[in-house]
């Protein structure tokens, strides 16, 4: 069969690398000028990358491990250093965010009655499928899931975790949270040369088209047309492996009406981000990671020397500062210029680290902007996803589908995949 796969991230070439294996005659279409998605590292010089999205796997992603292993890509992932702990600054008190938050005197955030129901909760998640989901409290907000167990842990211990990258937990499923506790339980990896540098060498494997966006899928007798940049090819199937906030841009109910209704494909959204990387040779004073709560336009603001770890790689003898912003104002912030974003996310950082040099005083000003970087679960999502039976000749994939996480992605790549069975 003649197999289109739109986008090159992680799950559209795992989809497309394992077609091949099947005989299929596979064509990526990817929009950006690069592979690899929202695993893009951006290269400043040799030994200094930034990762823009994904920044780690770890040893709870067992189909991502496998996968490397078979391609020969295993050895790039090396061990990850463990960073500072978070200083939670609630209403200006510091809370030192390592395990239960405590401040320097030893006076606990989370009230002891709290403290034992939480800990009793955390128990019941030992052995609990990191993700993978189950559905039986899917239907419940993982805010109104903790309201029980820990409202003060939910408010300033999850939600601080979560909320800088993703909606509100008042918006998430309680599978979610519960699922990504228990994933966080793992050794976590870096890939040494970049995020991306595994899916580019997938990429050299398959037939990708860059720079070539899609506009349109529509019937063609008993083939699917796909319309990019303005020209049309014919297929006997389509792998759609891009957010559905851009596949709504050409999925529609004529090419594919058996899912789109009941997984509400229209109504799944992502959430976004912007963030700064800063970097220049010296040694940074300490090792901050700072999160201010109630959390406004920032989320978090991390200062550190290049040999205590980064988001990638900085080198020894260089120092690196992360400013990320609060998701809850990805909307007002990406629509800015380059400037206007710059200045407003420095402000900011500094009114929360005053130590933190200057704009000017950088030598790497590096701006990640997503439009749609993770997918929101919403209450209710896992129940529809646990029900989807990809049919060809439209499958979908995509972390969406799965779990927010690259190793959703590889999985959801690969179950595309199997639906066409051999070519």
């Amino acid at each position: 069969m003649r197999i289109a796969v739109i986008g090159a991230g992680a799950a559209g070439l795992t989809a497309a690398y394992r077609l091949n294996q099947s005989g299929h005659r596979v064509t990526v279409y990817e929009a950006n000028p690069h592979v690899g998605g929202r695993t893009h590292t951006e290269h400043f010089f040799e030994g200094h990358h930034l990762d823009t999205g994904a920044g780690w796997l770890t040893t709870a992603y067992t189909r991502t491990l496998a996968f490397f292993e078979e391609i020969g890509e295993r050895e790039r992932l090396q061990p990850m250093k463990a960073g500072p702990p978070a200083e939670l600054i609630v209403d200006g008190r510091i809370y030192l965010g390592s395990g239960l938050p405590r401040t320097p005197a030893g006076d606990h955030l989370v009230p002891a009655d709290e403290r034992e129901r939480l800990r009793n909760w955390l128990k019941w998640l030992e052995g609990y499928p990191p993700l993978g989901y189950r559905t039986f409290n899917d239907n419940e907000s993982a805010t109104q899931h903790m309201a029980p167990v820990s409202p003060v842990a939910e408010r300033y211990l999850f939600a601080p975790m979560f909320e800088g990258l993703f909606e509100p937990l008042a918006e998430q499923s309680a599978e979610f949270l519960r699922s990504w506790i228990a994933a966080s339980r793992v050794q976590y990896f870096q890939v040494s040369d970049g995020m991306d540098a595994p899916w580019k060498r997938v990429a050299s494997a398959v037939n990708v088209r860059l720079n070539t966006r899609v506009e349109q899928i529509r019937a063609s007798g008993m083939k699917l047309e796909v319309v990019a940049n303005s020209m049309g090819a014919e297929f006997d199937g389509i792998v759609v492996a891009v957010p559905p906030p851009a596949g709504n841009l050409f999925v529609n109910r004529t090419v594919e009406p058996r899912w789109i209704a009941h997984l509400k494909y229209e109504e799944i959204r992502y959430s976004g981000q912007c963030r700064l990387y800063l970097a220049m040779p010296g040694t940074a004073p300490g090792a901050f990671h700072k999160r201010p709560l109630p959390m406004g336009e920032i989320a978090s603001v991390e200062w550190q020397s290049g040999e205590q770890g980064a988001w990638g790689k900085c080198p020894a003898g260089w120092q690196w500062a992360l400013i990320c912003a609060n998701e809850q104002f990805n909307k007002e912030l990406i629509a800015l210029s380059d400037h206007e974003l710059t200045e407003r996310l420095m402000s900011g950082a500094r009114a929360i680290l005053p130590e933190l040099p200057a704009l000017n005083s950088w030598n790497t000003r590096h701006l990640v902007r997503w439009h749609a970087a993770v997918p929101t679960m919403a209450p209710g999502h896992f129940t529809r996803m646990a029900n989807y039976q990809r049919r060809p000749p439209v499958v979908f994939a995509g972390d969406w589908t799965h779990q927010g996480c690259v190793e959703g992605a590889v999985r959801s790549g690969e179950a595309a995949a199997e639906a066409f069975g051999p070519g």
